[in-house]
């Protein structure tokens, strides 16, 4: 079998007219090696005579196919018994992502090589290591996620039979100006299609380059210019290559990975670089830790020139990276390693190779300390473990938090399928908190150990379940939706009948039913026994509508006011927002005809924000006149930049009646702030809308309303609304007249 991928690889270089070095490994040379490794160990459960109970050491799978030419992006795990799922640690390596930047395509090869080969004398002094990570983790390597790009940057003969090759192709092949035709310019950048990989992920996506946006080149080489080069995509997750990654990392609990990248500027030659120091202030949470690693991992690769190490650093940039997502996303740690010096493509098949075995004692060091190994000088362990189940063992769905080093731009970090979790940390106690849907929570103190894991088993105890009866009185047929919440999810409910009856474990929830027309119920409960709720459901009316045709109304209170476009309020008139700002409603809120309504207003917006977390906020305040007193209705942060209504009920008193928005900023990491489409402050009407239910309010309705005062028509229809609406203590000829106005201003 050796000699036939030897043969095929000969008959590939005397066909090939490529201007790269042969010893660079081809994408059909990649697929030959695959099939020989699974040839020899794809099903030998016994592959290291010197050992036993090993099993299987290799599998391999496709994760997803390119987006142009259908090509399949590869997946390789290695450890004992590759064949099965174990409760590991894994390891992800990303070797290629820019096409140009081969080097991670080879240190991932000669990865596998070292892994399958423990004991060959290349490698023989990392044996006992290779052994120790084999038999504690699962190494999963995804050689190239660009296959086309890799493609590109070797050559291949076109239709007419001739030869076509880039060297410096960095993106995929996607077809960005849509006119059928691969549109590339042999050198660096220019070229019109493609789109740069890793700039598609969707945190920070929107700080990427647009379509032909033309490159400014960096500090350390201005004049180096590549235009067009890192376009991120039409939207995150556009390209098919990111979202097998993406798909691929969300199935798999990866604690740390490898992503290669090689530097053609040399801007950025040689470093180490891990997520994110932003505007030299505002640090992941788990800072301290990631950057002590990535100091550790570059100290061990030696550079080119020999006078020093690569250099560590954290990311400064916000535009769609991968180890950024895969951090914010997932928990995994993931360096950024640019591999050699601007000459990136080296024909001295000597530098090649040192360049590789370099690389490998930094990514050596990172996977023992994964796996938890201490063999061979490995790294400090610091590493918690731990295992949430029933009482009856079964393992659980559940968060898991390190309270000191959480963030509120983390997705939450879950544990995987056998219940399990791991966490990287520094030396010290934090507390854990641990948490699942309808189990009591789980608080307490942790340490990590320098020398091994520290193994929890967490049991948590299933909370008691109640019944929950919901009578809705409908009268008006509004088409409703319905849904209770806790902290950890939404449910809709099925309004099949006018009463529901749901079970729910003991826990705060909020309950809401609305509609287009109706007053928004919203009812927060403690659901400690079993409870029935009446919902009585009414029309809405307005105390306030702003469509933002204009800012007539509002006043700017200080130099920088809202933009208002297409009947649209905006945080700002550029794309991102970079300073304070607020504005007033003018107008008094009046409430001469709401007595006793002030405990049942609503404050409804339509609105979509990308503000950042804590840091920056949208608030909405009541003032008095004088401005001596105020009351915050709410404060808004956070991402969710898509439309939505809002819902927020609040009071009012006869002091604070003036509606003022503040977009409250620290004037760093600028997003692109908030839109608002529409805003309404609403309250529960007394009347049950068309009280006769013709199409009209009328005569009759007047009828009904006399005999409501009179006593003929009993009071509980009008629900929750002010018997005495002139609060002269008993109803009279003066409730009748201003009935009969509220009929006449409907």
């Amino acid at each position: 079998m050796q000699i036939f991928v030897y043969f095929l690889t000969f008959i590939s270089f005397l066909l090939s007219e490529s201007i790269l070095s042969d010893r660079y490994t081809t994408l059909d040379e990649l697929e030959q090696k695959i099939i020989y490794w699974d040839s020899e160990f794809g099903s030998n459960d016994n592959p290291f005579s010197f050992i036993q109970g090993e099993g299987v050491i290799f599998h391999h799978e496709i994760i997803g196919y390119s987006g142009v030419d259908n090509l399949p992006i590869w997946a390789i795990k290695i450890s004992f018994n590759a064949n099965i799922d174990e409760d590991e640690p894994k390891i992800l390596i990303l070797g290629q992502c820019h096409a140009e930047e081969i080097y991670g395509l080879e240190i991932s090869i000669e990865l596998i090589e070292w892994l399958l080969n423990p004991t060959n004398p290349g490698n023989s002094t990392y044996a006992q290591s290779i052994l120790s990570v084999l038999s504690q983790s699962e190494i999963w390597i995804v050689p190239t996620h660009n296959p086309e790009g890799l493609s590109v940057v070797h050559g291949w003969y076109d239709t007419l039979g001739g030869w076509q090759q880039d060297v410096f192709f960095r993106k995929n092949k996607y077809d960005a100006n849509a006119n059928d035709i691969f549109d590339f310019v042999v050198g660096a950048g220019d070229d019109l299609d493609g789109v740069d990989l890793n700039r598609n992920y969707d945190f920070n996506w929107i700080f990427g380059d647009k379509i032909n946006q033309l490159d400014t080149g960096c500090g350390a080489n201005p004049s180096y210019l590549s235009n067009y080069d890192y376009y991120r995509g039409s939207e995150p997750f556009s390209e098919p290559e990111i979202v097998a990654i993406r798909d691929f990392a969300l199935q798999n609990n990866f604690l740390l990975s490898v992503a290669y990248h090689s530097s053609r500027s040399g801007c950025v030659a040689e470093k180490v670089i891990s997520p994110w120091l932003w505007e030299n202030e505002k640090g992941a949470p788990d800072l301290s830790i990631i950057s002590s690693l990535g100091q550790e991992i570059a100290s061990l690769i030696p550079s080119e020139d020999g006078l020093g190490y690569y250099y560590p650093g954290n990311s400064i940039s916000m535009r769609g990276n991968a180890h950024d997502w895969f951090y914010k996303e997932t928990g995994c740690i993931q360096y950024l390693i640019e591999v050699g010096s601007s000459n990136m493509q080296p024909d001295d098949v000597n530098l090649i190779d040192d360049t590789i075995a370099r690389n490998m004692q930094g990514l050596m060091y990172l996977l023992k300390k994964g796996a938890g190994s201490t063999v061979q000088n490995g790294p400090n362990v610091n590493q918690i473990s731990g295992l949430v189940t029933d009482q009856s063992g079964n393992p659980l769905s559940a968060t898991v938090e390190i309270l000191e080093l959480s963030g509120p731009m983390l997705t939450e970090r879950r544990t995987d399928q056998f219940g399990r979790f791991r966490r990287l940390l520094d030396e010290g106690t934090y507390t854990l908190k641990v948490t699942a849907d309808g189990y009591e929570s789980y608080m307490g103190p942790v340490s990590s150990s320098n020398f091994s894991i520290t193994e929890l088993d967490i049991v948590l105890s299933e909370l008691p379940v109640y019944n929950l009866q919901i009578n809705i009185n409908n009268n008006e047929n509004f088409n409703l939706e319905a849904y209770i919440s806790s902290d950890h999810n939404t449910n809709e409910l099925i309004l099949d009948n006018s009463v529901e009856t749901l079970q729910y474990p003991e826990g705060e929830y909020d309950i809401v039913v609305l509609s287009e027309s109706s007053y928004p119920e919203i009812l927060p409960i403690l659901l400690n026994e079993d409870m029935s709720i009446n919902i009585d459901v009414r029309y809405k009316e307005n105390l306030l509508i702003e469509n933002f045709n204009n800012l007539d109304q509002w006043e700017s209170l200080d130099n920088n006011v809202f933009f208002v476009n297409d009947g649209i309020l905006h945080s700002q008139s550029d794309d991102y927002y970079d300073s304070n700002t607020s504005l007033a409603y003018k107008s008094l809120v009046d409430l001469t005809s709401l007595d006793g309504f002030s405990e049942n207003l609503i404050l409804q917006l339509r609105l979509k924000n990308e503000i950042e977390w804590d840091n920056d906020r949208l608030i909405f305040s009541l003032e008095s006149a004088d401005g001596e007193s105020s009351s915050i209705i709410t404060e808004l942060t956070g991402h969710d930049y898509e439309w939505r209504n809002i819902f927020i009920p609040f009071s009012i008193t006869d002091e604070n009646k003036f509606l003022k928005m503040i977009f409250n900023t620290d004037g760093t990491v600028n997003y692109r702030g908030f839109s608002i489409d529409n805003l309404q402050i609403i309250y529960k009407s007394c009347l049950q809308g068309d009280l006769d239910n013709s199409s009209n309010v009328d005569i009759v309705d007047i009828v009904f309303l006399i005999n409501m005062i009179l006593g003929n028509v009993t009071h509980d229809n009008l629900g929750n609304c002010s018997s005495d609406l002139n609060d002269d203590g008993q109803f009279n000829v003066f409730d009748v007249v201003l009935l009969v106005e509220i009929i006449l201003n409907n």
